[in-house]
C-alpha cells in the first residue's frame, strides 16, 4: 500500500522529466540505424571491418570504390549523396572550393587523438571559408604513405642502388614500363629534373611546356598509364611491365604474393600523401558518419585495415596491434620521411591546366 502510495506521489514529478528526455532516447535510436553512403578507395574498407561496423552501430553501409579524388568531388557536385568521403591531402581544397563539405565536430570523434601528432591539423585540413590553413578544421588522416616504384626483380637485371626515377625512362624497358594516369606523372618529372613543384602552382602553363619533351618520353617508354589498383597489379604479376609507379600499400601486396618485387623510395624522394575522412555538406546521417570515423580511429581496427589492405593508418599503435604481417616493411627511416615530397594544394584551375595538357599529349603519336 505504501508503495503504491510513494508512485502516486513520484509519477507526476517524473513525466516532465521523461517528456524532456524523450527527443534524445529517440534520437539515439536514430543514429543506431538507417544507412551509411560512404565513398571509399578500394581496399580501404576490409569486408569485415564493414561487418563489424554494422553489428555495433545497426547502420548498413552503403559503400562506392572510387579510384580518384576528382571522381568523388565530380559524384558529389552532380547530386551523389555521401556521409563519408576520403579524397587525398592535395585534392581537398578542391572540396572546399567547391563548398561541397562541412566542418567536423570532433567532440563528436573522441579518437582524433589517437592520430599521429604529426599529421594532425595539418595546414590542408583547415578551412577558414576562403584559405587552408586556418579555421574549422575538416579532414582527419586515415591512410598514409608514399608513392615510389615497384620492380620485378627477375626480369630486370641492373642494379638497384641509388635508383631513381630515370628508369622509367630506360630504353631498354620500352614497352616494360608503365605510370600513374594521373598528376603523379607529371610531379615525377619536376621532382627527376629539379623543378620545384610550387612552379607548377605559381606558372602551371609555363611549369608544363617546360617537361613537355619529358612527358612525351615517358608516354613513347610506358606500355600504357595505369587507371586503377587492380590494374598496376595485373600489369605487374602478369609481368606485361616489370617497373611502374605504385603506391606503398600496393608495393607490399606484390612483394606479399612474391617477393621477386620490390618497392622503392626513388633517389629523388618518394611522393608523401595521405587520405582523409570527411563528411560532405549533403550528409544525410551526420551522427552515423561522427560514429564511423571514430570507429575507423581505434587502433584494433585500424590494425585489420593494415593487415587486409596492405596501406598503413594514421592511427597510432595500429601497427603494433597487426597480425602475421613484417611491420618492417610499414615503416620509414628518418632519412627517408624527410627525403619525402609532399603534394602542394591545387586549385580547379590549375587541375584544368592540367587536364588540358595531359589529354594533349594522348593524340601525341608514339
Amino acid at each position: 500500500m505504501k508503495n503504491k502510495r510513494l508512485l502516486s506521489i513520484i509519477m507526476p514529478l517524473m513525466i516532465p522529466f521523461i517528456l524532456l528526455t524523450l527527443p534524445a532516447i529517440q534520437g539515439c535510436n536514430n543514429t543506431l540505424s538507417g544507412q551509411l553512403a560512404v565513398y571509399v578507395w578500394e581496399g580501404y574498407l576490409p569486408e569485415d571491418v564493414a561487418t563489424l561496423f554494422e553489428k555495433e552501430t545497426g547502420i548498413k553501409l552503403d559503400i562506392t570504390l572510387i579510384s580518384d579524388s576528382e571522381e568523388m568531388l565530380t559524384l558529389l557536385k552532380g547530386g551523389g549523396k555521401a556521409d563519408i568521403i576520403m579524397p587525398t591531402d592535395s585534392k581537398i581544397n578542391l572540396f572546399y572550393e567547391s563548398d561541397v563539405v562541412q566542418p567536423l565536430n570532433l567532440n563528436k570523434i573522441k579518437n582524433y587523438e589517437k592520430v599521429f601528432d604529426s599529421l594532425r591539423e595539418q595546414p590542408w585540413a583547415k578551412w577558414d571559408g576562403r584559405n587552408t590553413g586556418s579555421g574549422a578544421l575538416y579532414a582527419v588522416p586515415y591512410v598514409f604513405g608514399t608513392s615510389g616504384l615497384v620492380i620485378n626483380t627477375y626480369q630486370y637485371k641492373k642494379s638497384l642502388d641509388n635508383i631513381g626515377w630515370e628508369v622509367l625512362f630506360d630504353p631498354d624497358l620500352k614497352g616494360r614500363v608503365t605510370s600513374d594516369n594521373g598528376i603523379f606523372s607529371v610531379f615525377l618529372i619536376l621532382d627527376m629534373l629539379g623543378i620545384p613543384r610550387e612552379n607548377f602552382v605559381t606558372d602551371p602553363q609555363g611549369t608544363l611546356m617546360q617537361i613537355r619533351g619529358k612527358t612525351v618520353e615517358l608516354k613513347n617508354n610506358v606500355l600504357k598509364f595505369w587507371d586503377t589498383y587492380s590494374e598496376i597489379l595485373d600489369l605487374m604479376q602478369n609481368e606485361e611491365v616489370w617497373v611502374g609507379t605504385i603506391a606503398d600499400g600496393l608495393g607490399r601486396k606484390l612483394y606479399q604474393s612474391d617477393p621477386k618485387f620490390k618497392y622503392i623510395l626513388p633517389k629523388e624522394g618518394g611522393l608523401g600523401w595521405t587520405d582523409a575522412l570527411m563528411i560532405p555538406k549533403n550528409a544525410a546521417n551526420l551522427s552515423g558518419a561522427n560514429l564511423f570515423i571514430n570507429f575507423m580511429l581505434k587502433p584494433d581496427n585500424a590494425a585489420k585495415v593494415i593487415e587486409q589492405s596492405g596501406f598503413n593508418t594514421a592511427v597510432n599503435g595500429a601497427l603494433e596491434l597487426t597480425e602475421n604481417i613484417d611491420t618492417d616493411l610499414y615503416r620509414y627511416t628518418d632519412e627517408e620521411m624527410s627525403n619525402f615530397k609532399w603534394s602542394p594544394g591545387l586549385s580547379e584551375n590549375i587541375m584544368s591546366i592540367y587536364y588540358q595538357f595531359w589529354e594533349e599529349l594522348s593524340t601525341v603519336q608514339k
